[in-house]
């Protein structure tokens, strides 16, 4: 048996290099469209507001019931109210885009949100996100239409958040 051996070392190939194209989007990864990501969010808009309805019923049936109060208004009930929408919505968007990378509207339409790198994005980043989207509602949703017109398709909220909506796979 004989040992070949060659006159120049080859190069190790680089381990782990990210792999990305002149777009800044990870090779493999292909953006999603805007109306895919506006029918997810009008679906995941529709799953909040049923449980609002439900925390709502809810939380009438538990006053009525401790108290025999039938009237919804008390003082401070429309900061409470406001404040327990509020948390639902960032905690729904938070958590399953920091778990998942997607809500179950985003499972349906079969898009998700990663890092550049493709990974999910971490707590932080998922937060992040999610103060961007109310950013993004501003001045008549112009946040949202940059998908519209970046080459990337990424949201105002995707900028502050160093994430992209892909098409999964």
């Amino acid at each position: 048996m004989e040992l070949v051996t060659s006159a120049t070392p080859e190069k190790a190939p680089p381990l782990h290099r990210e792999k990305v194209d002149s777009t800044g989007i990870g090779l493999g990864m292909q953006p999603a469209g805007f109306i895919r990501r506006v029918i997810a969010y009008i679906i995941d808009t529709c799953i909040l507001f049923t449980l609002v309805l439900f925390f709502i019923f809810s939380g009438l049936m538990g006053v009525h019931l401790s108290t025999g109060i039938d009237s919804f208004y008390y003082e401070g009930s429309g900061a409470i109210f406001l404040l327990s929408v509020l948390f639902l919505y960032m905690g729904y968007f938070t958590f399953f885009h920091a778990h998942a990378g997607q809500t179950p509207a985003k499972m349906i339409m079969r898009i998700k949100v990663v890092t550049h790198q493709g990974k999910i994005p971490s707590h932080f980043q998922a937060l992040v996100r999610t103060f961007g989207f109310f950013l993004s509602h501003l001045f008549f949703g112009f946040g949202f239409l940059l998908t519209l017109i970046g080459h990337q398709k990424r949201a105002l909220h995707d900028l502050f958040s160093s994430t992209q909506v892909i098409l999964s796979p």
